[in-house]
């Protein structure tokens, strides 16, 4: 748990050597701290005052406490003739008592919550590939990304990383483990639209649409409404129960209108870039051809033929670890480990040939 807290206190000041991608980057950092804020912005009394505030002339603080607690509620009759709540037949959990409407209000009390629910459920993909990874790629460039050649590239290092490639059985899992996080995120994505959803009686899904396409104000209130009622019960001189009804105004959905604005559009550009690097994994997998345009990219000038040769005989998880290296290595340095690597196949396969022709 320690170390979890440790990873995830450093997500702000980033890591030297990533060993992801920037749509992986947008899952756990970006949308973490996004989550983040808002959750710290939502429990900010000191700048946005209380988050309910009842219309009640004795024993305020009490009842305040109580309506928060408890929920409170639209009465449709009572907001009839208002523009801005006309729109709101459809909000929270359709209760009828009396022959009177209520429309129950209880997701604003656990939202600061649910951000940092959120927040955490978002890095738990970036918190399994760093424990996966284990600075694996950080020590295998480490002192070899400077701009200038340093004396520590020698032959006999570079014979080293290259036999570490070619020679080691793991690297397949490492792939697909980093694969599969990339998958999570995806599940995650989807889980968390779900939820939102569910969480705010299904208008979620449609509510940055919502919001383009109708009014601003009716838009909003028809998921954020400011105005509510809540029915308490107080106790007379004579000790009988009276059952009284306050207004009660929700200062917080001032934010919160705007944040899960915010929140949807982020989500939908999110869940786009998510499936093309969904798709971009796919390609990188199975398709050999695909390997070999992204390495002659990498290095210009790397001829096709070399780039052909290196692709087709090394292994998915083999070419991932390479490939991954060339992001954080010195150009040169990686040239001559391609170089190495290219080399050490061609030699390889002549010694195999010599061998079955004796």
């Amino acid at each position: 748990m320690q170390d979890f807290l440790n990873s995830f206190k450093n997500l702000v000041k980033g890591d030297e050597i990533r060993t992801d991608n920037n749509v992986f980057k947008l899952h756990y950092k970006f949308s973490v701290i996004l989550l983040i804020i808002y959750s710290i912005l939502l429990s900010s009394k000191q700048y946005f005052g209380d988050p309910i505030d009842c219309d009640v002339s004795y024993q305020k603080e009490m009842v305040n406490v109580y309506c928060w607690v408890t929920g409170t509620f639209i009465l449709n009759d009572n907001f009839k003739g208002a523009p801005e709540y006309e729109t709101l037949n459809g909000l929270g959990q359709n209760i009828s008592t009396n022959n009177t409407e209520k429309f129950m209000l209880k997701y604003y009390q656990w939202i600061c919550l649910i951000f940092c629910l959120q927040a955490l459920l978002f890095y738990i993909p970036r918190y399994l590939w760093k424990t996966w990874e284990g600075d694996r790629l950080g020590q295998l460039v480490k002192d070899l990304r400077e701009p200038l050649i340093i004396g520590k590239w020698s032959p006999e290092y570079k014979l080293k990383i290259s036999e570490y490639i070619l020679d080691i059985d793991c690297h397949d899992i490492f792939a697909y483990r980093f694969a599969f996080c990339e998958t999570l995120n995806f599940v995650n994505l989807i889980l968390q639209i779900v939820f939102m959803d569910w969480y705010l009686n299904g208008k979620f899904s449609t509510y940055g649409y919502n919001v383009a396409t109708k009014p601003w104000p009716v838009a909003m209130n028809e998921v954020f409404p400011k105005r509510t009622k809540c029915i308490y019960t107080n106790f007379g001189p004579s000790g009988s129960a009276q059952i009284k009804d306050a207004l009660c105004l929700l200062p917080l959905n001032i934010l919160n209108e705007k944040f899960f604005l915010i929140l949807w559009y982020w989500v939908i550009i999110l869940l786009f870039l998510t499936v093309a690097a969904l798709v971009y994994r796919a390609m990188f997998i199975y398709w050999t051809k695909f390997r070999t345009y992204l390495l002659m990219a990498q290095v210009r000038s790397l001829s096709k033929k070399k780039a052909a040769i290196i692709t087709q005989r090394l292994t998915h998880g083999q070419f991932f670890l390479l490939y991954t290296m060339g992001k954080k290595l010195n150009p040169l340095i990686y040239k001559e480990l391609l170089s190495a690597v290219h080399d050490r196949k061609i030699n390889y396969n002549v010694a195999n040939s010599y061998r079955i022709n004796i």
